[in-house]
């Protein structure tokens, strides 16, 4: 069952709702559960919890004054005294405590405390107004026999809106010296109120930072929204984009509880689109140029200096890093020391980067939509098919081209083989057959090894090459006219013929037949027939020592692999592909396929994630790069060439998420190294 969502608000929910959903942040409440129960001394140890818009900062503190309530032991201690969300009207420590008295009044529902109250805020003294509604809570406190513990969040935009620094500095004497009164309080980041001397707040607190929720925690928070886990590390790439933001996720879940993997990646943009009001609060509260070097951070999305921000900016360099450092103060941005005296800035919230692109382009950019294309390929290569096929089992070939073309990317992405051939019962021939769909790799190899010429012919058997030669050229006519059954006939009449001939030239021939003839096979989507013809070609040649043929046979066991990716069976794919670079000897001939597969109108982002894994892991991750770098594949595969660029030690800059997914990337290359180390020993 999908649980209640309150997005902003979860003062809105019931205690008991609000202690359902308090499933992540578990470590942080019983850290601050244990600094309560220690508070027992004469001088009370204050907390500051610190974290971004949506970490789960009101969640946890709520949920810790529910348990001071819950707790007998804490009970019989503690009185929390909950503030509202936004304290507008305290610019005073005076104002403070009338504050209090308020949310007092509210909470015990005592109608002289109200009474109280407002004869209170009549008072024009500022500083007998301020001791007189501070005795009447700590009246209240001698009264129950407890310490009240004040719930305060946003205390960083509450302390800047104070009307002098001498107020902050009244307010510090006074939680210094009454052990009646524990302030737990919330920030959205560190600011000089808190971490610079000369200001009253300095070393108050004890400060909790709240760290981005794990992989783990993401899916804790997915399966109370949406009613259960996503599978295998499908989690991952939807904690890259939120940044593992508790409230971003939750959004998410609730968008995508009844969406597949891939449909709720395809929606992201639409998300972030309806909730276009979260967003732009962060700009709310900026100055104009503060704002500005924001949204030129926003524009790079990629880790960038204070220069190349300033250029875009068109701000001069001082001023930039000036607002870049009260960016990082309020948690907005983000930095990392190379350790070359340079800073990296990057935007705290990543998904906010996605969301600005969209908005200045009126669309999601390339680069987001190919970032986003390549997670679903890395973290889940099986897909929703059923969906594809039902939105357009009532359209015509002609009415939906981009169905066409993520037809076929699916399709290599499914590991159920039956689903395969359910799918192939359930299509229409048109639609398979529509000139709308792209040809598979498959299909174009095929016409290439149909056509290529053979050199070296011996003489001594050369009216015999000749009619072979003659048989499949006539081959080569069934398949242009589409007559693959007769094709394949043929072509195991002449393999039945020869097989078994010791004469290398005609050895070549039957290899050569034997490849077409699972490639024919593959192009009629019979999987298994295919990869059976493929297996008996390397089985019967894999000891060949002659040159040519022991190219053919790498060359068999390269689409042996791209059969079982086609098939979603990846990690026997990856093994097929590292095979093949074994037994070519020298990785020219793997090479020059890959580039040829990298070439091709519509290369599967899965299957590529595959081959060049196991080409870096083989010690081709440069041959490897170069393949990609200026390819037409190359913007579809960014965190891929990242990857390939780390692994082999280059120095990196780029957007976090891709360096994310880059790095696991990188521990698959590295985890396929120790695999090909072990084996050879």
């Amino acid at each position: 069952m999908v649980k209640r969502f309150v997005k902003y608000n979860p003062a809105f929910l019931e205690g008991e709702e609000l202690i359902e959903n308090f499933v992540v942040r578990q470590v942080d409440f019983r850290m601050i559960i244990r600094v309560i129960r220690e508070n027992t001394v004469a001088s009370n140890q204050h907390v500051l919890i610190i974290g971004p818009r949506g970490s789960g900062k009101t969640n946890l503190v709520r949920r810790v004054a529910l348990e001071v309530g819950r707790d007998e032991e804490l009970n019989k201690a503690c009185y929390p005294l909950i503030f509202a969300e936004e304290s507008y009207n305290a610019v005073s420590a005076a104002d403070f405590w009338l504050e209090a008295l308020f949310h007092l009044a509210e909470q015990t529902g005592e109608e002289r405390r109200m009474q109280s109250y407002n004869e209170l805020r009549r008072d024009p003294d500022e500083q007998r107004l301020g001791e007189r509604a501070l005795w009447q809570l700590l009246d209240f406190a001698d009264k129950i026999g407890k310490r009240i513990l004040l719930v305060v969040e946003n205390l960083d935009m509450l302390l800047s809106e104070f009307s002098d620094k001498q107020e902050a500095w009244k307010l510090r004497h006074t939680l210094m010296n009454e052990p009646r009164l524990m302030l737990l309080a919330t920030a959205i980041g560190r600011s000089d109120e808190i971490d610079h001397p000369a200001h009253a707040m300095f070393e108050l607190f004890k400060i909790h930072e709240l760290k981005p929720l794990d992989d783990e925690e993401c899916n804790t928070v997915w399966e109370l929204i949406a009613g259960e886990k996503l599978p295998g590390e499908q989690i991952r790439p939807v904690r890259i984009l939120t940044g593992g933001n508790a409230r971003l996720i939750s959004l998410i879940a609730r968008f995508g509880a009844k969406r597949s993997f891939r449909e709720l990646l395809d929606d992201l943009i639409d998300l972030i689109d309806e909730h276009t009001d979260y967003f732009k609060s962060h700009l709310d509260t900026m100055a104009s140029k503060e704002r500005k070097v924001y949204l030129a951070l926003a524009e790079l999305w990629s880790l960038s200096t204070a220069k190349e921000v300033a250029e875009v900016a068109r701000l001069d360099i001082n001023t930039t890093s000036a607002f870049l450092g009260r960016l990082v103060s309020r948690g907005k941005v983000l930095f990392e020391d190379n350790g070359k005296r340079t800073k990296w800035y990057r935007i705290s919230e990543g998904i906010y980067n996605i969301y600005y692109l969209m908005r200045r382009r009126g669309g999601p950019s390339a680069r987001v939509k190919a970032a986003v294309k390549f997670m679903v390929s890395l973290y889940d290569p099986v897909a929703s098919v059923k969906m594809l096929i039902d939105e357009t089992a009532t359209l015509q070939p002609e009415q939906c081209k981009d169905h066409f073309a993520a037809f076929e990317e699916i399709i290599k992405s499914v590991s159920d083989h039956q689903l395969i051939q359910r799918i192939s019962l359930e299509t229409s021939r048109n639609f398979l057959e529509s000139p709308y769909l792209s040809e598979t790799v498959k299909n174009i190899l095929v016409v290439e090894n149909i056509t290529e010429s053979k050199k070296n012919v011996n003489a001594d058997v050369g009216d015999e090459l000749g009619a072979i030669k003659v048989v499949l050229e006539h081959v080569n006519d069934l398949l242009k006219d589409g007559k693959y059954d007769i094709a394949i006939q043929l072509l195991e009449q002449f393999i039945v013929q020869h097989q078994g001939r010791i004469e290398t030239e005609i050895a070549e021939w039957v290899v050569t037949a034997l490849l077409l003839k699972a490639l024919i096979l593959g192009r009629q989507k019979r999987m298994d027939e295919a990869l059976q013809t493929f297996t008996a070609l390397i089985v019967m040649y894999r000891e060949s020592s002659e040159v040519e043929i022991e190219a053919l046979v790498a060359r068999a066991m390269f689409y042996k692999g791209m059969i079982f990716g086609y098939l979603g069976r990846y990690n026997e794919a990856g093994s097929a592909f590292q095979q093949a670079i074994e037994l070519d000897g020298s990785p020219d001939n793997v090479l020059e396929l890959s580039k040829e597969y990298v070439y091709t109108s519509r290369p599967s982002i899965s299957l590529i994630i595959e081959l060049f894994v196991e080409l870096a892991a083989s010690g081709y991750a440069k041959e490897a790069l170069g393949i990609l770098v200026d390819s037409p594949a190359e913007p579809h595969l960014e965190p891929l060439v990242v990857a390939l660029r780390l692994y082999i030690g280059e120095e990196v800059r780029s957007a976090v998420e891709i360096l994310e997914v880059a790095k696991d990337v990188v521990k698959r290359i590295e985890a396929r190294c120790s695999s090909v180390i072990a084996g050879v020993e």
